[in-house]
């Protein structure tokens, strides 16, 4: 079986889709699936304000050892607009036995759509949190125009819409409602976050304190609701008074002047660390570090980066907004606090005041994070790709017999 992923970028700075699909080709190919990957070459998230062209070493680890092939995009990049990847399609796609679309809105999405169609080859949609109620109500003009045109008429089109949760399938219920729902959650490469050096990066970024270190890492972007973590923060040092925040990811929104100016304006600003974005061992090193790790967002259809902090065995405080997030408090794996300052600073003081607390929550983390690793996913999407593949063939199979 051969599936096609297209996704609009393939750099790891653009967040959990570009990880995940590289990272699930990897599983496939271990369960036997040919897998091809068609991107554009932007190294940045469309809505970034400059572009330039990926490098091998802008991509996830892993990429170089899958068929990848990024095609240049042009203006307007904000579309993720590029003819040569809707070239590369027609051939791709008719080679293909399920195309597999990433996101929603943009220009490779579309092309994909058309070219599958075009080939009579099943397609499946991961909306990639698209879709969330949340994220629907911004930019609704242009989101509206797209779905006109042609969105609505792909989602509805399609052989299946991948979800990464049962939230995820609830909250998205409205949307072709007669599309058949696959709940697949992403996975991480679970024994990769069982090592790491805190005292590699408290001495790089906090000059070697031993503070207690609260930390969000992940991209920087208005659902991640940083402005009310700083704000709980501030709280924070009320009752933990030498504490410090680091905030660790890339930033495309152009928002880490507004928070550095919010985190200055609310008293804290010499107690935050902004370190940008951080890769490999250095990623590793920073999660080692973290007493806390927090995430105070809107919106998350799965949220990787909760999954690789509870690998990691990190005390975790989430919002509601995390889609897992029910699935971890029966579990006992995190803590999930409303999406209030007063709230989360409440979770965070009470945690770094009990250190066997954390320990207890680090341990029920990392042990629930297991069920992410990919080697138990990857089958799993395997085995909806053979299903979606297999219902195509079997309708071609009756068609023939109609026509005979």
């Amino acid at each position: 079986m051969r599936v096609l992923h297209v996704i609009p970028s393939l750099a790891s700075r653009t967040g959990g889709p570009a990880m995940s699909v590289v990272e699930s080709s990897l599983a496939l190919q271990r369960c036997g699936v040919d897998v091809t990957i068609l991107a554009t070459d932007m190294a940045e998230a469309a809505s970034a304000s400059t572009h330039r062209r990926a490098t091998a070493g802008d991509l996830p680890a892993g990429a170089r050892e899958l068929d990848v092939r990024l095609c240049t995009a042009r203006w307007p990049y904000r579309l993720a607009y590029s003819p040569a990847l809707q070239r590369a399609l027609r051939d791709e796609v008719r080679r293909s036995d399920v195309v597999h679309i990433h996101s929603l809105f943009l220009f490779p999405q579309f092309a994909a759509y058309r070219a599958a169609c075009a080939a009579g080859v099943p397609y499946v949609v991961s909306p990639r949190g698209a879709l969330d109620p949340y994220l629907r109500r911004r930019g609704r003009a242009t989101k509206a125009l797209a779905d006109a045109l042609w969105q609505r008429s792909m989602l509805g089109r399609a052989a299946a819409l991948h979800v990464t949760s049962d939230e995820e399938a609830r909250l998205t219920g409205d949307i072709a409602p007669g599309v058949p729902r696959h709940v697949v959650s992403n996975g991480i490469r679970w024994v990769e976050y069982q090592r790491g050096s805190s005292a590699a990066f408290r001495q790089r970024y906090v000059d070697g304190s031993d503070d207690p270190l609260v930390m969000y890492l992940g991209r920087i972007s208005h659902k991640k609701g940083l402005d009310l973590l700083l704000r709980a923060f501030k709280l924070v040092l009320r009752d933990v008074a030498p504490a410090r925040l680091a905030i660790v990811g890339p930033d495309d929104e152009g928002l880490t002047a507004d928070l550095v100016a919010l985190a200055r304006a609310e008293g804290v600003g010499e107690r935050v660390v902004f370190t940008g974005m951080l890769r490999g061992e250095d990623k590793l090193d920073a999660l080692a570090a973290a007493d806390v790790w927090a995430l105070p967002s809107h919106s998350e259809n799965f949220g990787n980066a909760v999954a690789e902090a509870l690998a990691a065995g990190r005390a975790t405080v989430i919002s509601p907004g995390v889609n897992i997030a029910p699935e971890i408090a029966a579990a006992g794996a995190a803590v999930v606090a409303p999406l209030r300052a007063e709230a989360f600073a409440q979770e965070i003081v009470a945690l770094l005041r009990d250190d066997a607390r954390r320990m207890v929550l680090g341990a029920r983390g990392r042990e629930f994070a297991r069920r992410y690793d990919w080697d138990a996913v990857g089958p799993k999407l395997a085995a909806m790709y053979a299903s979606i593949a297999g219902a195509a063939r079997r309708r071609a199979e009756s068609e023939v017999r109609l026509c005979a």
